[in-house]
């Protein structure tokens, strides 16, 4: 909690194979050194580059909402996704119908971080793009994004505070020996912070 790191992409890592228009982005963009905030980071630290398609999921001027619905079907998704991903943490976007608060899909990202993927993590940009493509296709949303903790309480850091957006909906779970034991939602109150709880209701 209390060290700071960049997360770096490496020969091998799955974000580093990137191939094609959007690696060539990517390579520009890590070369001009602009770390956007963005869902990436996790307890300790991380970077982030836009590839070209990406975008903030939600008006940065959108009203907090008072509380976050999520369908139990998506918040099983993402404890199952943490207790397979364990020891691990593990990310990924939730999705819901526009301007809402209420999240019916966690849809599976892939984390590009390999060498400390137990303390973080960054979302794999591609992956980003392709669900928000899959998302505008069913007339759906990117409302938020989900990470897991293991063996770490479900609140969150000050890196996840720094990364984060205003606007979309940041639900963190605590995994322990694969187990999922608490999970929280929160917001940002501004890009980069501070992040607060607000309250998470399952709904059938």
């Amino acid at each position: 909690m209390g060290r700071s790191h960049r997360a770096r992409l490496r020969p091998g890592t799955a974000a580093g194979r990137h191939r094609g228009s959007a690696g060539r982005a990517l390579q520009r963009s890590r070369a001009l050194g602009h770390p956007p905030p963005g869902p990436v980071g996790a307890r300790e630290g991380g970077g982030g580059d836009r590839l070209p398609g990406q975008r903030r999921p939600l008006p940065v001027d959108r009203p907090l909402p008072p509380a976050v619905k999520i369908l139990k079907t998506a918040l099983d998704e993402v404890h199952k996704h943490a207790s397979e991903g364990y020891p691990y943490e593990i990310c990924g976007l939730l999705l819901g119908p526009p301007g809402g608060d209420r999240i019916t899909e966690a849809r599976r990202a892939r984390n590009t971080v390999t060498d400390r993927a137990h303390d973080r993590y960054e979302i794999d940009p591609l992956d980003q793009i392709r669900i928000q493509r899959e998302a505008d296709a069913v007339g759906l949303d990117v409302l938020g994004y989900y990470h897991s903790h293991p063996d770490h309480p479900a609140r969150a850091s000050i890196t996840d505070a720094e990364r984060a957006w205003a606007g979309p909906v940041y639900v963190i779970v605590s995994c322990a020996q694969g187990e999922v034991v608490d999970g929280n939602a929160f917001l940002a109150e501004a890009d980069g912070g501070p992040m607060r709880p607000v309250p998470m209701e399952v709904v059938a």
